[in-house]
């Protein structure tokens, strides 16, 4: 459910105001006087909750209103859930999430500045937040409403944190943005839809995000950034990535959304992942790997699509040969 420190509701929604918002059609099923109050993934519906579903769903709940196919429809009801019917759930979600909760807005007032912090002038702390120990927040900065920043982290000039949380001793570097809305974007129709997002950021103890990286928060749930992350400039985490802690990336790596990436793991320069994946603990990623599949524990990949390091090795060896480098021109060929 969204953080209450972040997120508020703007207004219930009755189902006729639902269906001309979202385009679903509930076909005279709902009750009189249905409200729709909040918003919630598939996975954690509840009663009077908004919701979509294109695969259907294995646990629904009764009360829940579920935009849908047509071919889900009849099981979700058998089950009690309301059912909006639409050719595209998800852009009917986008339509209408928004008008019913929504994220807090910055906004003058008092903040909890904890008195050993320091904050520069210039920088904008929303009402709401709250500031640790020790704290050092740099010129110009803005700091959202409900964001906490842990004992002794430090936000540097022009950074942007909202929707987050981080941990004591973190560092978000200069011109970083951390909690924004994830790149969700409906495919499929005339009208480019972006999804709301009702998630976080949350960002662990002594963990380093250099400048100009940006950090999506969580579509519903959360991005999740393990203790003592070490993030090189210029890096991308999409929504609801998930990375275990003592994980390091170097520059330019661009992280999808869902991507989860285990602990002590390695990145190179300018690698990338694809969406929902799982790469295990320990993983040592080559300069400009590009990972399509899981990745299991311990494992050193390597080339786009990433492979095993042995197997992209021996690939680039053979195509030395069959065009005639040697290894020596090949290296100066590089330079």
């Amino acid at each position: 459910m969204a953080d209450p420190r972040f997120y508020e509701p703007a207004r219930p929604l009755s189902i006729s105001q639902l269906e001309k918002l979202s385009g679903a059609s509930f076909e005279g099923l709902a009750p009189d006087g249905l409200s729709v109050s909040g918003v919630a993934p598939i996975e954690a519906m509840a009663a009077g909750f908004l919701s979509y579903a294109e695969k259907g769903a294995e646990t629904p709940v009764n009360g829940a209103v579920v935009l849908t196919v047509q071919k889900h429809a009849a099981s979700l009801r058998d089950a009690g859930c309301i059912v909006g019917i639409s050719d595209n759930p998800r852009a009917a979600f986008a339509r209408s999430a928004g008008h019913i909760f929504v994220g807090k807005e910055l906004v003058q007032g008092e903040a909890e500045i904890h008195e050993t912090a320091r904050v520069f002038p210039g920088a904008f702390i929303s009402a709401g937040a709250r500031i640790g120990a020790e704290c050092i927040i740099e010129p110009n900065a803005v700091i959202g409403p409900g964001v906490e920043i842990g004992e002794g982290a430090i936000i540097r000039a022009n950074a942007v944190v909202t929707f987050a949380v981080i941990g004591g001793g973190s560092i978000i570097g200069s011109s970083s943005v951390v909690g924004k809305t994830g790149f969700a974007v409906v495919l499929g129709i005339e009208d480019k839809l972006r999804v709301p997002h009702f998630g976080r950021a949350i960002i662990g103890k002594d963990v380093s995000i250099g400048a100009s990286c940006s950090v999506d928060r969580g579509l519903f749930g959360d991005t999740l950034i393990g203790d003592n992350v070490q993030i090189d400039n210029f890096c991308q985490i999409a929504h609801n990535v998930k990375i275990g802690k003592g994980t390091v990336m170097a520059a330019y790596a661009g992280i999808s959304g869902s991507t989860t990436i285990g602990e002590n793991c390695l990145f190179a320069g300018r690698c990338a992942t694809t969406d929902n994946i799982t790469i295990g603990n320990n993983v040592v990623m080559l300069a400009d790997a590009a990972a399509m599949y899981d990745i299991p524990d311990g494992e050193r990949w390597g080339g786009s699509p990433a492979m095993p390091a042995r197997n992209y090795l021996k690939q680039l060896t053979q195509l030395r040969k069959m065009s005639g480098i040697k290894g020596a021109q090949g290296k100066k060929a590089r330079r």
